[in-house]
């Protein structure tokens, strides 16, 4: 067995086992609570195995922890357990590699861990399916977000090109951003009754608010700078951002291509600020003298 792999395996699983007993202590849940010790005892026996080829203790980054800690703050337990799965899918693969190189004891055991791996990948997205409902209506919290950035990004770009004021602009994309998300939320509302699954109304109400708390974050930096530029880029800089962990998570939790979708979203966001801002400044241009009664 070489070391370097007993080391990395012992280090991976180590850290799984801890990372299960606290996702544990932090659930309500108690058939999740259950599930997740379920998940830590055997991962702890996992260790054992790897344990046994090494010389002294497997270790782990401790910024690895905190790193899960803050995921499960942003995203919460469906997006981490999702992840670790995500993971432990690879180092299923990687093990059946070994497989065949290890003698007939060890490799007894070795396939009884895959075992163990597969058998947890169909135990946990069951149980999160059934009791997360954040993953029922991601679909709906992702609509909300992704249209209102896109959206109201357009809405700042195109008042800053008319106006060339961030205030306007600012106050402008909060106007048009709570009607949208009044509309989208009675879409969304309207598209749930289709789906007995799912409650309208919680549809509504996720698309409705993510939509909103979109639309403050783009808006805050034209109410903190003066400048015109600064305020434009912080909220382009703020839509990227939101963008970018959307799509992750979208990627992690219904296995999607992250780079795919980051890029198209990325691009239909440049492609909307420009065209944006090159009609406002056709309208500040054509308009001129009346826009001076107004801005």
């Amino acid at each position: 067995m070489p070391i370097h792999l007993a080391l990395r395996y012992a280090s991976e699983e180590l850290f799984n086992t801890h990372l299960y007993e606290w996702l544990a202590q932090t659930t309500k849940n108690p058939r999740m609570r259950e599930i997740l010790l379920s998940f830590a005892s055997q991962e702890r026996s996992h260790y054992t195995f790897w344990q046994q080829w090494l010389s002294e203790k497997a270790t782990y980054p401790k910024w690895r922890f905190w790193w899960y800690k803050i995921l499960l703050w942003l995203f919460g337990i469906s997006f981490v357990l999702r992840l670790l799965e995500l993971k432990e899918h690879q180092t299923i693969e990687a093990y059946r590699r070994l497989l065949p190189t290890l003698p007939p004891e060890p490799q007894s055991t070795l396939h009884r861990l895959i075992e163990d791996e597969e058998k947890h990948e169909a135990e946990f997205i069951n149980a999160i399916r059934a009791e997360e409902p954040r993953l029922k209506y991601a679909g709906f919290i992702i609509l909300g977000l992704s249209d209102a950035i896109i959206e109201v990004t357009g809405v700042h770009a195109g008042f800053l090109g008319m106006s060339h004021r961030p205030l306007a602009a600012g106050l402008a994309g909060l106007i048009v951003g709570f009607a949208a998300s009044i509309s989208m939320a009675s879409a969304a509302y309207l598209q749930a009754k289709q789906n007995p699954s799912i409650s309208p109304l919680s549809s509504a109400l996720y698309t409705g608010i993510s939509y909103i708390v979109a639309v403050v974050i783009l808006a805050l930096p034209y109410f903190s700078f003066p400048s015109t530029k600064a305020a434009f880029w912080w909220s382009v800089l703020l839509a990227v951002m939101m963008v970018l962990a959307f799509m992750y998570y979208s990627s992690v939790i219904f296995e999607r291509s992250f780079r795919q979708e980051a890029v198209e979203s990325l691009v239909v966001l440049s492609a909307t600020c420009i065209l944006s801002y090159g009609f406002g400044e056709g309208l500040r241009y054509f308009f001129a003298d009346a826009l001076q009664l107004f801005f």
